[in-house]
C-alpha cells in the first residue's frame, strides 16, 4: 500500500513539475490558500456590480440583482471552472475569476443600451473572438496594435472610474440636489455610511500594510459592524431576518436558471444587432480581456521564470482564459480574465498549477457559504440602494488600478493629452464606452495629424534644414532634447504615423460611428 502511494505522489509530482519549478507540496497549499484569500472578494463584489445592469435599456424598475443567488452561483462555478483548468492544463499558479473594470463596463455601459440579457451575449461573442485570435498568430501582432501609453490611459481611466463608483455606491458622495453636474458629501449621519468609511479605511490601510487577506479581512470586520447595527435595529427600514443564514437559506439559488438562459437569449434580441454598442462592446470587451491576460502573464513570467521552464505556458494559459471567457458567459458570469492577485499566492510559495486547483476548490467550498455572504450584498433602504462593504472595496480596486499611470512614458509629450481626455470623459460622462471612444480618437487624430506634417514637411518644405530633420525622425526614432520655461525636457519624437495600425484606424472609424449614433448628430439642417 505504502508503494502505491508513492508511486501515486511520484506521478503526481511529475505532472505538476515539482523537479523543474523547485515546488515544495506544503507551500503549494498555502500559496493557494493566499490566493483565494488575495481574490474571495469578487464573490461578492461582482454579484453586486451586475446586479446594477436593468434587465431592459431604459427600464429603471427591473434589475439584474433580482437574480443576486444566480448571479453568485454563476460567479463561483466560472471562477471554479476557470481556475481548475488553469490548474490542470496551463499547470501555472494562476487563477481566474471575472474581472474588474470588465464587469463594470458591462453593467454601467453596455447592459444599460441593450440590457442585461444581450450584454452577456456580447460577452460570449468577444470570448469566442478572443478564443480565435489567440488560436492564431494574430495574437502576437494585436499586442502591438495598441500603443503603451493608449493602454495605460485606458487602464488608468477605469481605475479612476471603478474608484468613482464605489465611493458613489458606498453613498459617501452623492448627486448634490442643487447641481446634477457635480457631487458632494453623503449623509455621514447614516450608519450605512459609516461602516463604508471605516471599510474603505481598512480596506486601505490593510492592503498598504501588506496584510494577507487585507481585502477579505477589512470585508468582514465590515460585514460584523453592519450584523450587529440591523440586530440592534440601529438601521430603519433593514429587518433583522434578512440576515439570517436560517432563514435566508439556498432559496436565491433557483434564479441561476434565469441567469444561465439570459446570454442566450441574447442573439434573438434584433435589436442588439442593430446598436452599435453591441460591436463596441465586443471589440471593448475583447481589448480590456486580451491586455489585462497580457500584462498578468507577463508579471507572472518575471517573476517565476516560467518561460525558460516551460516556453509553452502563455499559450496555454491564453487558451484557458479564452474558453472560460465563453464558458463563463454561458452560465451567467461577465468576462473571465487572469487574476493578477496570483502573485500573493507566488509569494507565500506557490509555483505550480496545484496551488490554482487549491484555488479552485476554496471558491468550490464558498458555494456553500451563500446564507452568509449575502450580508455583504446591496442593502435597499427606503428604494436607495447602499453598498456599505462592496462599494468601498471598489474605492481601493480602483486605486490600485491607476498606479499603473507610473509606466506612462511622460516624455512622448503629444500622447499626453490622450490621458486626459479618456480619464476625464470616463468619469463626466459615467461611461467606460465614451472614455475609450474619445481617447482612441484624440490619439489616431493628433499622431495621424502631426504625422501628416512630418510627411509633407519632409517632401515639401523649402526649408532644408526641417526636411532633413524630418527625414531622420521619419527613419529612425530619436530622443531631442527641447527648453521648455528654462528647463530641459528629454522628448521622444518619431515619425507618428507608425504608431497607427490599420487595425487602431478601424477602431478609431468605429468610435467616431458609436459617438454620432449615440448623440443623435443629424445634419439636414445645418444648411436651412
Amino acid at each position: 500500500m505504502k508503494q502505491k502511494d508513492q508511486t501515486f505522489l511520484t506521478s503526481f509530482k511529475k505532472y505538476f513539475k515539482f523537479d523543474t519549478f523547485d515546488a515544495i507540496f506544503k507551500k503549494e497549499i498555502i500559496g493557494g490558500l493566499s490566493t483565494f484569500l488575495a481574490m474571495a472578494y469578487i464573490l461578492a463584489v461582482n454579484p453586486s456590480i451586475v446586479g446594477a445592469s436593468p434587465i431592459n435599456p431604459g427600464d429603471n424598475q427591473q434589475f439584474a440583482s433580482q437574480y443576486q443567488g444566480g448571479l453568485f452561483l454563476a460567479t463561483a462555478i466560472a471562477t471554479v471552472f476557470a481556475s481548475m483548468f488553469m490548474g490542470l492544463y496551463a499547470r501555472v499558479p494562476l487563477a481566474l475569476a471575472p474581472g474588474m473594470g470588465l464587469n463594470a463596463f458591462f453593467a454601467y455601459t453596455v447592459a444599460q443600451q441593450v440590457g442585461f440579457d444581450s450584454a452577456l451575449t456580447i460577452t460570449m461573442l468577444s470570448g469566442i473572438l478572443y478564443f480565435f485570435v489567440v488560436m492564431s498568430p494574430l495574437r502576437t501582432k494585436i499586442s502591438s496594435i495598441i500603443p503603451t501609453n493608449l493602454k495605460i490611459s485606458i487602464g488608468a481611466g477605469i481605475g479612476f472610474f471603478i474608484a468613482y463608483l464605489g465611493l458613489q455606491n458606498s453613498r459617501i458622495i452623492i448627486k448634490d440636489p442643487s447641481n446634477a453636474l457635480v457631487s458632494t458629501l453623503g449623509d455621514f449621519g447614516n450608519p450605512l455610511v459609516i461602516v463604508g468609511l471605516v471599510v474603505l479605511v481598512l480596506a486601505l490601510v490593510l492592503h498598504y500594510s501588506k496584510i494577507t487577506g487585507s481585502i477579505i479581512i477589512s470585508m468582514l470586520i465590515g460585514a460584523i459592524i453592519l450584523i450587529i447595527l440591523i440586530l440592534t435595529k440601529s438601521i430603519k427600514g433593514v429587518d433583522p431576518n434578512t440576515i439570517n443564514p436560517v432563514s435566508v437559506g439556498y432559496s436565491g439559488f433557483s434564479t441561476f436558471d434565469d441567469v444561465i438562459v439570459a446570454g442566450w437569449k441574447g442573439f434573438a434580441n434584433a435589436n442588439m444587432w442593430k446598436n452599435p454598442i453591441t460591436y463596441i462592446g465586443i471589440l471593448s470587451f475583447f481589448y480590456m480581456d486580451f491586455f489585462d491576460t497580457t500584462g498578468t502573464l507577463i508579471v507572472m513570467d518575471k517573476t517565476l521564470n516560467l518561460s525558460k521552464k516551460d516556453p509553452n505556458w502563455m499559450e496555454k494559459a491564453n487558451f484557458v482564459d479564452a474558453v472560460s471567457t465563453v464558458v463563463g458567459s454561458s452560465i451567467g458570469a461577465t468576462t473571465v480574465t487572469s487574476f493578477v492577485e496570483s502573485t500573493v499566492g507566488v509569494s507565500a510559495g506557490a509555483k505550480t498549477g496545484l496551488s490554482t486547483i487549491v484555488t479552485a476548490l476554496c471558491f468550490a467550498s464558498s458555494i456553500a457559504l451563500w446564507p452568509v455572504i449575502q450580508i455583504f450584498m446591496p442593502i435597499n433602504v427606503d428604494g436607495i440602494q447602499y453598498q456599505p462593504i462592496t462599494g468601498p472595496i471598489l474605492v481601493l480596486i480602483g486605486t490600485l488600478m491607476i498606479t499603473q499611470i507610473r509606466h506612462f512614458e511622460w516624455e512622448i509629450i503629444i500622447d499626453i493629452p490622450t490621458l486626459f481626455i479618456t480619464i476625464i470623459m470616463m468619469m463626466l460622462t459615467n461611461s467606460i464606452a465614451y472614455g475609450l471612444s474619445f481617447g482612441i480618437i484624440t490619439f489616431v487624430i493628433l499622431n495621424g495629424f502631426l504625422g501628416l506634417m512630418q510627411y509633407f514637411l519632409m517632401h515639401f518644405s523649402k526649408n532644408e534644414t526641417k526636411r532633413k530633420s524630418c527625414k531622420k525622425i521619419v527613419n529612425s526614432i530619436e530622443i531631442l532634447t527641447i527648453k521648455d520655461e528654462g528647463v530641459k525636457v528629454k522628448t521622444r519624437e518619431f515619425y507618428y504615423l507608425k504608431r497607427i495600425d490599420i487595425w487602431l484606424y478601424l477602431i478609431f472609424l468605429i468610435a467616431i460611428i458609436y459617438i454620432i449614433l449615440q448623440t443623435g448628430i443629424t445634419y439636414h439642417n445645418w444648411f436651412l
